[in-house]
């Protein structure tokens, strides 16, 4: 296998990333619409922590990084946050 194809491999497994965070997008503001319409926050410290908990662990039993998996998942969580107040009216994006 050429170089190329390889990239073009890589290629396509981030444009299937980039499909699977816009998905996780499209949940948050769904479950956005859930806590708005129960009166709840849109931080919840306890599922914060069971999903970077979880997300660790399948880390290690992946053999990746579990530590960088961690931090990428901190991020996306904070862009769920993000996205749930923008569809509560009081985020910054567009």
């Amino acid at each position: 296998m050429s170089l190329d194809a390889v990239r073009s491999g890589v290629r396509e497994i981030d444009e299937r990333i980039i499909d699977l965070v816009a998905e996780r997008q499209r949940l948050a503001a769904r479950i956005a619409r859930f806590k708005q319409e129960n009166g709840l926050p849109i931080r919840d410290e306890e599922q914060r922590r069971v999903v970077l908990d979880r997300v660790f662990t399948y880390a290690v039993e992946s053999r990746i990084d579990p530590v960088a998996v961690r931090r990428i998942f901190e991020i996306l969580i904070e862009m769920n946050e993000e996205r749930q107040r923008e569809c509560s009216g009081d985020g910054n994006l567009p």
